[in-house]
């Protein structure tokens, strides 16, 4: 029994004893003067942070102390545990505090912080990815205009459009793994990773109404909403699971129909945000159902050696037994802990992969630069997506942990347990040790001692075999390329050469087809079963250029355009690199490195003579070259002898020199009649020339110095 007292104070009687009821606003007042007070409390602890960071910014120690951080841990949930409170959610509220502290010292040792950035991110307002984005900035001290789009890809490009400082994309959740179209647009575009951040992922099914589960007839979110909620759709007979862009879409799409049938999965905040009814919380498959987010940069970070960071590559290993576990033993000699490793398939690569691979570890690190330099002797391509701010580090390296390459107990790195080729070693018996360059340091043999062997379709170029490139200087029609290209098949090559884009001396000479040349190179190629070669003139190719031939061809004009042969290094495609005009080996090694250095270490040298005094031949063929190169470098090494002479007649027998000097291929221009050839007629062989080329090719064994 109960009743109002004069004071207005509820008064209720229980065994005969009157108390009074509390006032729930005088309550209110008083739990909103403790959530003030747990704010301030925050403000103070980040000013002692704050501090904390100066202190440091003034000793070489790292920021991040995971012993302390253990120890706060569990000094906090003893605390929590000895006052009846949830020790889960003590453990939730200091990690996300201590990733606040770790964040706050990062922008003092950075100088981040302030300013104002433009996101994208994929969805809408009210999304997870509009909620981590937020979270992310303000993280970073950072303000935003977040802009939301449709798709990944949307995003991406806005970002490498300019119309975005970051894009703030999802890369793998708890529940689902991986997503796959993040990883494809990391793969192909020229995006770096310069932080990432963790949501948790709250899904509830809402309607426009209050109505029993048994009468929706679709279920509406984004493709990761349904999957992560599989289970519980499952439960729903009557209804069909439908893919939205978004999972907010999905809940403003419930909101604006008028179908009672209609419901959406999506977060709690984004059905208040459109009005709707929460039918179910909590109907993730997983209680623990985290998505992690990455921010996407065109440009990499450089991070301040005292933050613990993550760096994430791409790598494809080289065509060797045993290949992957080299790359780990990098990692793990060096003393890098991996924290993700997983595979995908490699473009135009049928059963090859690519590996996506974590470690903690900061690119500024010298010790860190290094195990990467190793990592791209004992790799066939990598990309390194950047270094970054860890969210949480399973373990931080003691001082001295990390040892310098060549310190006891370092693990050896690829290819320096093994011995060299026999041949290699027969020539190095015979001569002085060869003087390491100091221009190139991964192309040369000392960096490792197996011959790099690059796979192209099911050609592997280098190594024991020999391979014949050939088919026309320029490609002039469907019926020229189609018919040079059934030909040199049938007759022994295994790849067809053809020039869309032609540098000519004169500007009135044939300059190729272009694009339209090139489909028809590719077409012919797909046809007659053989993978295709074809020169890149520009920056500007070589994205579209990768994206169709199976090598791409450096002129001798370009030998030594670094800015072409550094885009070159970010494409997964073999490099046919030809030595320049008047170019030294050690340069045209050079040149190489240049590639190399970018991650992409499929780079084929091909000799194709050089300018000297002498008249008789259009250039001078230096079939010297082959045994200098395989001496100094492990990459394969092919001749081309129809521009090294320029006559047709002494094709085959440089050809039949090159294959006994121990050339690993050759490169020879074949046109079903020569005599009409739009470029290069005087060079190139006519049908019958080729087919007699390869049969006495055939004969032929290499010297002991190949």
């Amino acid at each position: 029994m109960s009743e109002v007292s004069e004071e207005g104070t509820p008064r209720r009687y229980r065994c005969g004893v009157t108390y009074e009821q509390p006032d729930i606003a005088g309550l209110r007042q008083g739990l909103d003067e403790v959530d003030t007070g747990i704010v301030r409390l925050i403000a103070r602890r980040r000013e002692i942070i704050d501090a904390i960071a100066k202190v440091k910014e003034h000793s070489e120690s790292g920021i991040q102390d995971p012993e302390r951080e253990r120890r706060v841990l569990d000094g906090v949930i003893a605390v929590a545990t000895d006052l009846g409170v949830s020790a889960s959610l003590v453990r939730t509220i200091f990690r996300e505090l201590i990733s606040d502290s770790v964040a706050q010292q990062v922008r003092h040792l950075n100088g981040d912080g302030g300013g104002r950035v433009r996101v994208a991110f994929q969805g809408t307002a009210h999304s997870y990815s509009d909620a981590a984005a937020q979270k992310y900035l303000a993280g970073r001290g950072l303000a935003g205009d977040l802009a939301g789009y449709r798709t990944f890809r949307e995003a991406a490009d806005a970002l490498l459009a300019g119309d975005a400082d970051l894009a703030v994309l999802p890369i793998e959740n708890t529940t689902a793994g991986s997503i796959n179209e993040v990883y494809a647009l990391l793969r192909s575009r020229e995006m770096y990773i310069v932080g990432e951040e963790t949501w948790k992922v709250d899904h509830c099914l809402a309607a426009a109404a209050d109505v029993p589960l048994s009468s929706l007839t679709r279920i509406l979110s984004h493709p990761q909403g349904l999957e992560q909620c599989s289970q519980f759709l499952r439960s729903l007979p009557n209804a069909v699971p439908t893919t939205y862009f978004d999972t907010a879409g999905a809940m403003q799409a419930v909101a604006a129909s008028d179908d009672p049938g209609l419901a959406a999965i999506g977060s709690p905040e984004a059905a208040a945000a459109h009005g709707l009814v929460v039918l179910r919380h909590d109907i993730a498959d997983a209680e623990e159902n985290y998505t992690r987010f990455v921010a996407l940069s065109r440009t990499p970070a450089t991070m301040d050696v005292r933050i613990p960071c993550k760096t994430s590559l791409i790598l494809a290993t080289r065509h060797e037994e045993g290949a992957l576990l080299r790359c780990l033993e990098v990692l793990s000699g060096s003393g890098h802990s991996m924290t993700k490793l997983e595979s995908r398939p490699r473009p135009g690569r049928p059963w090859e992969y690519l590996f996506f691979l974590d470690f903690e570890g900061n690119a500024a690190d010298p010790k860190t630069a290094a195990a990467l330099d190793e990592l791209r002797s004992a790799a066939l391509y990598i990309k390194v997506l950047g270094s970054y701010p860890a969210k949480a580090l399973r373990h931080l390296p003691r001082p001295g942990e990390l040892g310098e390459p060549g310190e006891p107990g370092r693990q050896p790195g690829p290819g320096q347990d093994e011995s060299p080729a026999d041949t290699l070693e027969a020539v190095a018996a015979e001569q002085p040790a060869v003087r390491r360059s100091r221009h190139y340091r991964l192309v040369d043999r000392a960096a490792r001692q197996a011959d790099t062997v690059i796979r192209v379709g099911d050609v592997l170029v280098g190594g024991e075999g020999f391979v014949v490139m050939a088919g026309p200087c320029s490609v002039e029609s469907a019926e020229q390329i189609g018919a040079c290209a059934r030909f040199v098949r049938d007759h022994g090559a295994h790849v067809l050469r053809g020039g869309v884009f032609k540098p000519r001396t004169s500007p009135y000479a044939f300059q190729g087809l272009g694009w339209d040349g090139l489909d028809l190179l590719v077409a012919a190629g797909r046809e007659a079963g053989l993978p295709v070669v074809t020169e890149v003139m520009a920056v500007d190719q070589v994205q579209r250029m990768a994206s169709a031939a199976d090598i791409l061809q450096v002129g001798t004009r370009n030998m030594q355009n670094f800015d072409l042969l550094r885009e070159l290094g970010k494409v997964d495609r073999p490099v046919l690199l030809k030595r320049g005009l008047s170019s030294t080996i050690e340069e045209w090694l050079a040149a190489a490195e240049y590639v190399v250095t970018q991650g992409n270490q499929q780079v084929i040298l091909c000799e194709r003579g050089i300018r000297t005094f002498e008249s008789a031949t259009r250039n001078t063929l230096d079939l010297s070259a082959v045994a200098v190169v395989r001496e100094r470098s492990h990459l394969p090494v092919i001749v081309d002898p129809s521009h090294g002479t320029g006559q047709r007649r002494y094709v085959a027998p440089m050809a039949w020199a090159a294959r006994a000097a121990g050339a690993h291929g050759l490169l020879i221009e074949v046109h079903p009649d020569p005599d009409r050839a739009l470029s290069d007629a005087d060079q190139s062989l006519s049908f019958d020339g080729f087919a007699a080329l390869m049969r006495r090719l055939a004969a032929i064994q290499p010297s002991a110095a190949g």
